[in-house]
């Protein structure tokens, strides 16, 4: 278990949502992007519920150890999230125009390389 501190108080998770948490929020600030992620939390009474945190490049957290769990109790009650994707993704197309978007891509892109140069 981890208590993350930040800004607006602090909660504590499972030291796998801790560790996904951390990771992705670089991920978050390298894209210069913001996003919401849902994680379970222990509330003061024992509960787990679902606080939505949002993420963004000035998110900063301070994590500590928490005990008071097995190993196995925890990745029960405190399940990884899917993160959502952040930045730019591609796709790959099978349509019969798939040549012509790939080349008209690249001619853009040799255009806003060839611009840069001047």
């Amino acid at each position: 278990m981890k208590r993350i501190t930040y800004s607006g108080g602090s909660i504590v998770t499972g030291s796998a949502i801790t560790a996904a948490l951390l990771e992705y929020t670089t991920t978050v600030a390298d894209a210069e992007n913001s996003v919401t992620v849902d994680i379970a939390v222990l509330e003061e009474n024992g509960d787990v519920s679902v606080h939505t945190l949002l993420l963004s490049p000035a998110s900063q957290f301070d994590v500590v150890d928490v005990g008071g769990m097995t190993d196995e109790e925890e990745a029960e009650r405190f399940p990884v999230p899917v993160m959502p994707q952040v930045g730019i993704s591609g796709t790959v197309e099978s349509t019969a125009d798939a040549r012509a978007t790939a080349t008209d891509i690249n001619d853009i892109m040799r255009e806003i390389d060839d611009g840069l140069g001047q």
